[in-house]
């Protein structure tokens, strides 16, 4: 079956692709707290599961863009789901947190393929304002999986134990790779046969570091970003412990800000053509700051509860739905040539400073949501900053041709 562009097949397969690494953050989640007590450890080992997760899953996607310019896309992909699946297995069974910890690294080199190698199909077969209208319609059916996981995590905690987690990626890991060998076919073209090697691998970094359209949107999109990674580290513990939400309605929460991005999935397609794509980055990259701001400073008063951070938090998921895809088009517009190697260093950049960013916060976790509101304003106002400095008044090239591969 070859799939045609723009299709609801073709955006159902790469949304399942590219929830892949994103559920096994989404769906652990919840048990981080029974992590705590199962294994007698702190809450900062605990969320070792999600740091390690997230610096494997960095790595990993360094790894994967350059292999798939290389030698292809699906060939990449399928070794990769393959060791998530693996993984996935294997941790549901760990002896101990150490042996999870581990596992959880194993199972993350393995699922950032599939968020690389996804973005790099989209830009093979689209261009530019094209690739982000896709991704668009995409993020419509990729905002389920955030919606979905918690609270299939948080049942399956309740249910079965916190290893249950492990066998529901393994089986979605499972039926991803049945989609793969079945439906998806090879959109490289012209492969790059330095891209594995050092002096080419560098080349095409250097090439894209000195685009400030990528570096511009990149690092905006990273900082962004990172008040998702704040929120995600922080929150079971903010919630559950300090607010005193229960475990089970702990992932309704969670759920509720996927209703803001589905929205803005929805619309970003629609106004980008009428009103732009850089222009449309602009607005909603100004609104979420207002929405960062809007939870950072109740905290400082005296406000601090479940509304203060929902509420702005779900503005801010809002925009968040027109900067994935306008942002991430953007960037990787330049570059159709290397297209994995645009993809896997932008994602590498989101992961690992999104690693670092949840690793602080549960280092200053103090026992009240200070720590986590505050990192997340900070983040949203350096987005801000970039994106003032690097990317505001600057006119994007229209056609791709910039990047050079030899």
């Amino acid at each position: 079956m070859r799939l045609k562009p723009n299709s609801l097949p073709l955006i159902a397969v790469m949304a399942a692709i590219l929830c892949l690494g994103e559920m096994a953050t989404d769906i652990f989640i919840s048990s981080l707290p029974t992590l705590v007590e199962q294994f007698d450890t702190s809450i900062a080992h605990a969320q070792l599961t999600l740091g390690v997760y997230m610096v494997g899953f960095a790595l990993s996607q360094l790894v994967w863009g350059p292999v798939s310019d290389r030698y292809g896309r699906k060939p990449p992909l399928i070794i990769g789901t393959l060791l998530f699946l693996f993984a996935s297995a294997a941790a549901g069974l760990a002896p101990s947190m150490n042996a999870l910890i581990v596992l959880r690294f194993l199972q993350a080199l393995g699922g950032g393929a599939g968020v690389v190698i996804a973005l790099a199909i989209i830009r093979d077969m689209h261009e530019r304002d094209q690739a982000a209208s896709m991704l668009a319609r995409m993020g419509t059916v990729i905002g389920v999986s955030p919606a979905l996981a918690p609270v299939i995590g948080g049942y399956l905690l309740l249910w079965f134990g916190w290893r249950a987690n492990f066998a529901f990626l393994a089986l979605w890991a499972g039926l991803t790779l049945i989609l793969i060998l079945a439906v998806v076919d090879e959109t490289l073209r012209m492969r790059d046969l330095h891209a594995i090697r050092a002096r080419g691998f560098a080349r095409n970094v250097l090439s894209l570091l000195r685009n400030r359209t990528y570096l511009g949107y990149g690092v905006t999109m990273v900082f962004a970003f990172g008040t998702f990674f704040a929120f995600l580290f922080a929150s079971p513990f903010v919630f559950i412990e300090v607010l005193g939400v229960k475990t089970e309605h702990f992932a309704y929460l969670i759920t509720v800000q996927v209703v803001g991005f589905v929205s803005g999935t929805l619309l970003a397609d629609r106004f980008m053509h009428r009103i732009g794509l850089e222009r449309l980055f602009g607005y909603a990259l100004a609104l979420a700051c207002l929405a960062g701001i809007g939870v950072a400073l109740p905290p400082w008063l005296g406000l601090a509860s479940v509304a203060t951070i929902i509420a702005p938090m779900t503005v801010f998921a809002f925009c968040m739905g027109f900067v994935f895809p306008l942002g991430t088009a953007a960037a990787l517009g330049p570059f159709p040539h290397i297209a994995g190697a645009a993809s896997s260093f932008l994602g590498f950049a989101q992961s690992a400073v999104g690693a670092g960013i949840g690793v602080l916060v549960g280092v200053l976790h103090d026992g009240t949501v200070v720590p986590m509101t505050t990192t997340m304003g900070l983040c949203i106002l350096l987005a801000v900053s970039f994106y003032v400095l690097l990317v505001r008044g600057r006119p994007l090239p229209v056609e791709p041709g910039s990047a050079s591969i030899h």
